[in-house]
């Protein structure tokens, strides 16, 4: 039988959509205190906000005859009619989140307008007990007791004080990103755990939330498309970190949650972080009002965008670039070997090697570490792959040009000193020694070459063609690739009534080989990243291995194409395919300096 619930159930309903948890409860207070223009907003809590919140601020206050009102579903400033949603420019709207508060808790406000009267009033359980006089400054005080005292069952699905109460910090500690020109403090057990200056810069709200060691490792973004603008920072690619905790994006003032910014902010740094580790970012967006639907989920943490194709393009350049930037330019002014240069030099010519500066990476050991084994090895004399292909086309420039270039080579490239581990190269330079690691090198320069062909890539024909396999699954997404593999070089013709055959593979990889890097290819489809995966899977094989004995003239050509990459210094997983070691490390470590 249907029938209308009574409003008392219908209100703890309403509740559960907006209340979840403590974070919930402080979320909608510091918004109504931003929402109230708030320059300082104070928020303690007891109990991991389970016992006991309280929200201070110093907002514009409620009128005495208005605080009542406050309390009803539905009764809200902030728009009067279906039309104000196109436009809604205030972080809450719907006039939910008082009265719903206050159905789950035990709740009093306190509040005060300028040259006015104060005034409190009390509700529990969502039952008004009552107003009386407060004498109060200006702002708006909300306590809340024994959240969900009336709804057990919710109550016993939070966690523990200490996870609750971690929460609501990194609730705010966004919120005081996000808003830098107010002052935050937060308490919890009477311990102060964050405390923000009230400055308008997101880089010193950064500083005093996370510390001066991350802020150090940030790279400042600022793009504009018309009237849409991204502004903010990036963290430097070493510094990626293993968990998402270091992401907030910001849309018109308003934190949320949006995959398009998420997925442009990875894809920019998609190719220099190693796999599962992800960017740092603090990202503020404007964009016009009517291009942002706000009203599609009950904590108004998810936005819709209508130009979804204009935000991710925006995203993407603004932190490509910085990131870009920061790999072809190191700190203090320091050229690709370490010479210190003025930063009030011209520029080099355009086309210069020296053009190229690379950002030596410090050593690290939180890189993904690469295990040398006999798969990872190339047999260089291996009969068998002599067997199936023709004669392989040097993957390095024409070594007869090094040899005529010798001594200008020797002027603007570091001095060849030799192989160590057969998977290492060692070069000195005019203040220090670098340390080439040959594969990830290799990787960099084959990666470059497979992500920016535009016509198809020179390849080597097979003596004898090899038979090709594949589930229907792998032939349907072969017939979506096709073109794609003949770019990289495959050939791939019919071989028999229901069969296929490799004729031709790209120079860099063996005949051997060109099946299962087919068939690696094949699972990864056609996606955003596909170019980005597929040419790094054929880098990743094509390249010299550890274990490889490489000529002086094959090393010097590596480093050749290496310092003519985009990204020198990392290789296509972002793990470093360089290190450099100071004349005047050197010199400490055998305690030389003293």
């Amino acid at each position: 039988m249907i029938k209308v619930l009574d409003q008392d159930t219908a209100n703890k309903i309403a509740a559960g959509e907006v209340v979840e948890r403590p974070a919930s409860v402080v979320k909608e207070l510091v918004e109504n205190a931003l929402d109230a223009k708030a320059t300082e907003i104070a928020v303690e809590i007891l109990g991991g906000g389970i016992s006991f919140i309280r929200v201070r601020d110093n907002g514009v206050g409620i009128n005495q005859e208005e605080l009542p009102l406050a309390l009803e579903r539905h009764a809200t400033s902030k728009i009067a009619k279906a039309e104000d949603l196109l436009n809604i420019s205030s972080l809450g709207f719907r006039g939910e989140a008082l009265p719903s508060i206050a159905a789950v808790s035990r709740m009093q406000i306190s509040s005060c307008q300028e040259g006015k009267t104060g005034a409190q009033v009390r509700i529990e359980g969502g039952e008004f007990l009552g107003i009386t006089p407060k004498a109060i400054s200006r702002g708006t005080i909300v306590e809340v007791e024994d959240l969900f005292y009336n709804v057990p069952a919710r109550r016993k699905f939070l966690r523990t004080e200490n996870t609750e109460s971690g929460r609501i910090q990194r609730l705010l500690e966004a919120m005081a990103i996000a808003r830098p020109d107010v002052a935050f403090s937060f308490i919890s057990d009477g311990k102060e755990v964050l405390k923000t200056q009230a400055t308008g810069s997101m880089l010193l709200a950064i500083n005093s939330v996370y510390g001066q060691k991350l802020a150090k490792e940030l790279l400042e973004i600022q793009l504009d498309f018309g009237d849409y603008k991204v502004k903010g920072y990036v963290g430097k690619p070493d510094v990626a970190r293993g968990r998402r905790d270091r992401q907030i994006f910001i849309i018109n003032n308003r934190l949320v949650e949006c995959k398009t910014v998420l997925a442009a902010l990875e894809k920019a740094f998609y190719d220099v972080i190693p796999k599962n580790r992800y960017p740092i970012a603090f990202l503020d967006l404007a964009i016009p009002q009517e291009d942002i639907d706000v009203n599609v989920h009950p904590a108004k943490l998810v936005v819709r965008l209508s130009s979804e194709t204009q935000v991710f393009s925006l995203v993407h350049r603004a932190v490509r670039d910085a990131v870009d930037k920061r790999l072809l330019e190191p700190a203090s002014f320091m050229n690709p070997y370490g010479t210190k240069q003025s930063k009030h030099l011209p520029p080099e010519k355009s086309g210069s090697s020296m053009q190229k500066v690379i950002e030596w990476v410090e050593k690290r050991d939180d890189y993904p570490k690469e295990e040398v084994t006999e798969e990872t090895t190339t047999k260089e004399f291996d009969q068998q792959r002599q067997n199936y292909q023709l004669p392989r086309k040097d993957s390095f420039e024409d070594v007869s040009l090094i040899k005529e270039q010798r001594q200008e080579y020797n002027l603007a490239y570091p001095k060849i000193l030799g192989q160590v581990n057969k998977t290492y190269i060692i070069a000195e330079w005019e203040d220090c020694i670098l340390l080439y690691d040959q594969h990830s090198a290799h990787e960099r320069v084959l990666y470059e070459k497979y992500l920016l062909a535009n016509e198809n890539l020179p390849k080597t024909e097979l003596l004898f063609p090899l038979p090709l396999e594949l589930s229907p699954e792998e032939f349907a997404s072969l017939e979506r690739l096709r073109e794609d593999l003949e770019v990289f070089g495959f050939e791939i013709a019919d071989f028999g009534p229901s069969s296929l055959a490799i004729t031709h593979v790209p120079v860099d990889v063996f005949g051997t080989e060109a099946e299962e890097v087919i068939r690696e290819i094949l699972l990864e489809k056609k996606g955003p990243h596909f170019r980005e995966k597929a040419s790094a899977i054929l880098a990743c094989r094509g390249a010299v291995k550890a274990g490889d004995i490489l000529t002086e003239i094959e090393m010097r050509a590596l480093i050749l194409e290496l310092n003519k990459c985009k990204t020198p210094s990392l290789c296509p997983h972002g793990r470093p395919t360089m290190l450099r070691l100071d004349w005047q490390e050197l010199e400490k470590r055998f305690g030389r300096n003293r």
